[in-house]
């Protein structure tokens, strides 16, 4: 399998750690396993807490020991978490193979390994893979998760991340460790400045945007869900709902991908937000199916560009010798967002309800907008392409 090809699937199965047990774990957790309130978040939320307290030092190590190595170590723990996960028939026992599923923080790592595969003049496009990636592993999630738990109960689910984990990692294994461009086997690290002053600032300006980005795709979930239902569209049905808007949404920004590859723009990274905050004012109308399809759109259209774009700016960022510890921060940065827009965002609805949460998010998304714009005016470039 070609390099790229296979960071496309670790990415995969990367995120479908994350989305697998969403569309089902608040229910079966609490018929097989007896789980609390608590635990339930407990057990979804960390997930990303181990993700977030992990990406910079595997960052780091796969810089000095090399991506394939630290690759395949994750994957190995990432499986052992899934056996434990699916063996365990207690609240904490999920827990605990959760957070050793989260400990396989390869995010970072993976990102940096397509800046060391694929010249920047390619990378952009190399990303929109990532956000396909991303896309796959979401519309699989809730389509096949809800199959797996009514067909063999929770533990499928589990013991399905693992054999993936257990594949990916015969495919590492596989690979020639001549195609491990990482810096230490090219004796590439240096002791110098990790990032000018300047690049610093502009990966500041690309952390908190993609920490927004994560944050309000899980603030939505917390009211989408349920607006579909009251919508007339069962439970059952919201998979397909979710996979044809993804689909559609990825068809959409693929044009704008293609321009900002050939440009190389960095005002390209603003649109996304004043869209997505749109998608949220259309959400606090009265809902109907179509409405709803069209903020998804709007929503998904945003969020993917983003996860495309962004990478392969923050990649430019820094030598290759400092790649895995720069996309470390990145991608601890993704979860903090994904942290905190489930906790916060549950605080905001509890206080202000559905509609208070989607103006609160709108309203972020519009300073949000403005404070970048401004920036690019006043010749900051976002993304460091300057």
């Amino acid at each position: 399998m070609p390099t790229i090809g296979l960071i496309y699937l670790l990415y995969f199965l990367r995120m479908l750690g994350l989305f697998c047990i969403l569309p089902v774990f608040a229910i079966a957790a609490v018929e097989e396993l007896g789980a609390t309130a608590w635990q339930i978040g407990l057990a979804i939320g960390v997930y990303g807490i181990a993700q977030c307290l992990l990406q910079i030092p595997l960052g780091w190590a796969s810089d000095r020991y090399g991506r394939r190595r630290v690759i395949l170590m994750a994957l190995l723990i990432f499986a052992a978490g899934s056996v434990l996960a699916a063996l365990s028939d207690t609240a904490l026992g999920v827990i605990a193979g959760r957070f050793m599923q989260g400990s396989a923080a390869i995010a970072g790592v993976l990102l940096a390994w397509i800046g060391d595969v694929v010249v920047p003049e390619r990378r952009s496009m190399a990303m929109v893979g990532v956000g396909g990636s991303i896309a796959l592993a979401f519309g699989l999630s809730m389509v096949v998760g809800p199959w797996l738990y009514s067909t063999l109960g929770l533990s499928s689910l589990f013991w399905f991340c693992g054999w993936v984990a257990l594949v990916a990692a015969l495919l590492v294994l596989a690979l020639d460790e001549r195609q491990d461009q990482s810096p230490q086997i090219h004796g590439q690290i240096d002791e110098g400045p990790w990032l000018t002053a300047d690049h610093r600032a502009s990966l500041t300006f690309i952390c908190v945007g993609i920490a927004l980005n994560h944050f309000m795709l899980m603030a939505v979930f917390l009211i989408l869900p349920q607006a579909l239902v009251q919508a007339g569209v069962a439970v059952g049905d919201h998979g397909l709902f979710y996979l044809v808007v993804l689909v559609l949404s990825l068809g959409f920004i693929a044009w704008p991908l293609a321009k900002d590859r050939r440009e190389g723009s960095t005002s390209s990274a603003v649109w996304p937000f004043p869209i997505m905050a749109t998608a949220m004012i259309l959400l606090t109308t009265e809902t109907s199916l179509g409405l709803l399809a069209l903020a998804s759109i709007l929503l998904f259209m945003g969020f993917n560009f983003l996860e495309a774009s962004y990478p392969s700016r923050a990649t430019l960022l820094a030598s290759a010798s400092r790649r895995g510890l720069v996309m470390g921060i990145y991608s601890t940065c993704q979860f903090v967002g994904i942290a905190l827009g489930g906790a916060a965002g549950g605080f905001i609805v509890s206080v202000m309800g559905d509609a208070g949460l989607l103006i609160v998010c709108a309203t972020v998304l519009a300073l949000f907008t403005v404070v970048e714009w401004t920036a690019l005016r006043s010749g900051f470039k976002a993304g460091g392409s300057g």
